[in-house]
């Protein structure tokens, strides 16, 4: 029997459309959800309704049970919680009644299934870290155990060592003695990796698992958010600009009836209220402000979209990028001892628009926006503060791995979210490769959102310790911090460093 395993589907239905016609092409036979088919996204009737219809089974997510209020929102975001609402604002009770009685768990004859882990599931704790399966592979007895919860896709896997170990996403079959845990990455809202929608395919004969990733209509889906009076996330607008297509010609109307004119008296876009039309020009201004923060080979490509011509976003003011100019590599060779921080240190006493000494950083608005550093337990930190919903990115310069012998590059960082914080923040390992004429070239980027540490902080914190496999024509790579908040937001000394690949 195949089954498609699907999950955090979060009311994008451009993305659950997608994922859908996948399914049907590949005719299994059975279709489960595991949670949060509601937040964040613009379509909570249209998906409720699809997954209603067309799935078998569907256990709750925690989204799912703070719309039907069998949970409260205290520990959402801002982002979240105004998505929750606008869900139960839409939907009948008939549909908040259906979301209230779905269960936590469900089993089939050989896997189980669940949103977060499966020793307290009303909880929704996340398995984030390899040390953080061990609970589930505890409380149950099945060797495969299928969850969502953290949008990561992957697979947690244990033998006869005892020591769990993260996989990013491979196709594998079951071996004896292993157990594993497969987190199918999130359908609707995929914040890891390179953004596409993520689901897996389980065939119990031969016992065997495999990923499916696919493209959706990034752009669309920020429109729809825009035109329902939503606001957006970080990892969509950086998406969507990577998606664009340099123009090769000026755009030029091939229809009879030439476009009408927008009367003087009235807003240019017929139908939305002065408020959603503030909404759409701050998030042309996010879009923009992205691009001018994002690297250097990607402006070149996309300066045509975003300044050039009629441009789409025409009364963004642009933003402060200091320095405008792309900085000094740092050559990582050699790489002696093997753990050594390639990344510059914080500046100690930078003010804005100074330059940082070996950073580059990109900000909206110099008024709404500033910063100052200092020092925390002896490490350097960086604290910005946003007097409204704003953007701040912050990138090293690219860092020349050739020779260096690395299989890998260790990212650890820290963060203190103050009370006033509201919003994300993603830390970003970029790789390059070489282009035919031996120039760095955008490979990958893997993002990694800063959500709660295990650490009790003062200021709350947030906390990362990843692993990043390098591809073997990796010739460079970067450090970048990408975020969108209002409030106060604390930045310890990030951390990157090798590890020598093992022959």
């Amino acid at each position: 029997m195949r089954y498609a395993i699907v999950s955090d589907i979060h009311a994008n239905m451009a993305a659950w459309r997608t994922v859908l016609t996948d399914i049907a092409d590949l005719r299994t036979d059975k279709i489960i959800c595991l949670g949060d088919i509601l937040g964040y996204g613009p379509d909570p009737i249209e998906v409720l309704e699809s997954v209603y219809q067309l799935v078998d089974v569907t256990v709750q997510g925690n989204h799912d049970a703070a719309v039907c209020r069998s949970m409260a929102t205290d520990s959402f975001s801002g982002l979240a919680a105004d998505a929750v609402s606008h869900s139960r604002e839409k939907l009948a009770p008939a549909a908040l009644q259906w979301l209230s009685a779905l269960p936590l768990t469900h089993d089939e004859p050989d896997f189980r299934c669940a949103h977060g882990d499966f020793s307290d599931p009303p909880s929704f704790r996340y398995i984030v870290e390899p040390t953080e399966a061990l609970p589930s592979w505890r409380a149950t007895k099945e060797q495969l155990l299928f969850v969502g919860h953290s949008h990561v896709p992957g697979v947690f896997v244990i033998g006869a060592s005892g020591t769990p170990h993260f996989i990013p996403p491979c196709d594998f079959e079951l071996e004896p003695g292993k157990r594993y845990i497969v987190n199918p990455g999130s359908v609707g809202y995929p914040r890891a990796g390179d953004g596409r929608s993520s689901y897996c395919i389980y065939d119990s004969s031969p016992a065997s698992v495999s990923f499916r990733q696919l493209p959706f209509d990034s752009a669309g889906l920020r429109q729809a958010l825009i035109s329902t009076g939503m606001r957006d996330d970080i990892w969509l607008r950086q998406k969507e600009l990577l998606q664009k297509l340099p123009a090769l010609r000026e755009k030029v109307s091939f229809s009879k009836t030439p476009p009408p004119v927008p009367s003087q008296s009235q807003p240019a876009l017929a139908g939305v209220c002065p408020k959603q039309n503030r909404r759409k020009k701050y998030s042309r201004t996010i879009a923009a402000m992205l691009g001018a923060a994002s690297l250097i080979g990607l402006l070149i490509a996309l300066s045509s979209l975003i300044y050039g011509g009629k441009r789409a976003f025409a009364e963004h003011t642009p933003s402060f990028t200091v320095p405008e100019f792309e900085l000094p590599a740092i050559v990582a060779y050699p790489l002696m001892p093997p753990d050594k921080n390639l990344l510059p240190p914080l500046p100690l006493s930078p003010t804005p628009p100074e330059r940082f000494a070996n950073w580059r950083y990109a900000l909206d608005n110099l008024a709404k926006q500033s910063f100052n550093t200092g020092l925390r337990e002896g490490a350097s930190t960086l604290v910005v503060r946003h007097h409204d919903l704003q953007n701040f990115s912050l990138e090293s310069p690219l860092i020349n791995l050739n020779g260096t012998g690395l299989g890998a590059l260790r990212m650890r960082g820290m963060i203190r979210k103050h009370d006033d914080f509201n919003g994300s923040v993603f830390y970003q390992v970029v790789t390059y490769i070489r282009d035919s004429e031996g120039e760095p070239r955008q490979h990958r980027i893997e993002a990694f959102e800063m959500r709660t540490a295990r650490r009790k902080l003062s200021p709350p914190g947030a906390e990362r310790n990843v692993r990043v496999k390098l591809a073997k024509s990796v010739s460079h790579a970067r450090f970048r911090i990408e975020a969108g908040f209002e409030g106060t937001l604390e930045i310890e000394q990030p951390y990157l460093s090798g590890e020598i690949k093992v022959k």
